[in-house]
């Protein structure tokens, strides 16, 4: 039996060995042949004056904001089941976005959450991850889609026409869809008339577990977390001088992270996805100017390196300290 805990005890560690030279490959795949961000860079003329730099600073300081709340979220969500500190939740968190970004449309993210769990089931605790990542894609749609109506009103008179009736139209749908996450026990309620509904009771029970004021306060946090990320974004593009007014800044970069949010990012057909979607928001800005769009695209991948890069360097040195239990 002894044997049994140490061959297992090496395979844990050839799959950490495999998982660290994978996401550090992955990364400077990313970086140097995805994106050629180091062409990007030597070409691009840099203005790292004391006003210009602070755009820069500020958007990497909003880093630990941005994931701060997102532990902070986790941290609430998992603590209806288990207790956990917040230090260990953002080990949790960093160590979802170590798999998330090796892995399509971002799956690893639940299992490198749940890893860090002591009682929770894993499938209940993968599930209990569902919750935060559905309030963050609600409120990511509900500002896109008013930032797409923005640009598809600007571009077709017909529905420049009729805007107010289609934003009023989804008013009423994201009231609904909002009602349905904070009542989601009035929709588990539904759902259990259904015979399908036992096989899988067991295990989303937890959707049941939250009260509407707990899940008000996830949908809050999850609306000031976009509000950082969105703050970024802005921050970013004004220090690669993408000038372009504020508030078409701002639309953009909502229209773009809904435009994210829609096309499945699997990793393979990720390459050159961010820049992509940004550089179809912006274009009609741009003019055709090549420093322009240079701007965009460095803003965009820089994006990426300051929110995902980072923390998932550093999600690997805590998944690699973790020790796994086979209990």
């Amino acid at each position: 039996m002894k044997q049994f805990w140490l061959t297992h005890k090496k395979w844990i560690t050839y799959l950490k060995i495999a998982l660290a030279f994978l996401t550090v490959a992955f990364i400077l795949y990313k970086l140097l042949i995805a994106y050629n961000i180091d062409e990007k860079v030597a070409l691009f003329q840099f203005d790292f004056s004391f006003k210009n730099s602070v755009f820069l600073v500020f958007a990497v300081l909003l880093l630990f904001l941005n994931w701060g709340l997102e532990t902070l979220k986790w941290q609430l969500l998992i603590n209806q089941f288990e207790a956990i500190k917040f230090l260990d939740a953002l080990k949790a968190v960093f160590s979802g976005v170590t798999l998330s970004i090796i892995t399509p449309n971002q799956i690893g993210d639940f299992a490198g959450r749940v890893i860090h769990l002591k009682i929770l089931n894993k499938i209940k605790g993968s599930l209990v991850t569902v919750i935060g990542h559905t309030a963050q894609s609600l409120v990511t749609a509900v500002f896109g889609m008013y930032a797409l109506l923005a640009f598809a009103a600007k571009a077709d008179f017909y529905v420049y026409i009729y805007w107010k009736y289609i934003a009023i139209a989804f008013l009423i749908m994201h009231a609904v869809v909002i009602f349905g996450f904070i009542r989601i026990d009035l929709v588990y309620n539904a759902l259990s008339r259904f015979r399908f509904f036992s096989k899988i009771e067991q295990y989303v029970v937890v959707f049941k577990a939250y009260t509407k004021t707990q899940l008000t306060k996830v949908l809050l946090i999850s609306a000031l977390r976009y509000t950082v990320f969105l703050f970024q974004y802005v921050f970013l593009l004004q220090f690669f001088g993408v000038h372009v007014g504020l508030v078409n800044c701002f639309i953009g970069v909502i229209a773009v992270f809904c435009i994210q949010s829609v096309v499945p990012s699997f990793f393979l057909l990720d390459i050159g996805l961010r820049g992509a979607s940004a550089l179809f928001v912006f274009s009609e800005l741009s003019n055709g100017n090549h420093a322009f769009d240079l701007g965009v695209l460095l803003s965009a991948y820089s994006l990426w390196v300051i929110n995902m890069m980072v923390p998932a360097l550093l999600g690997l040195v805590f998944i690699l300290k973790h020790k796994f239990s086979f209990k």
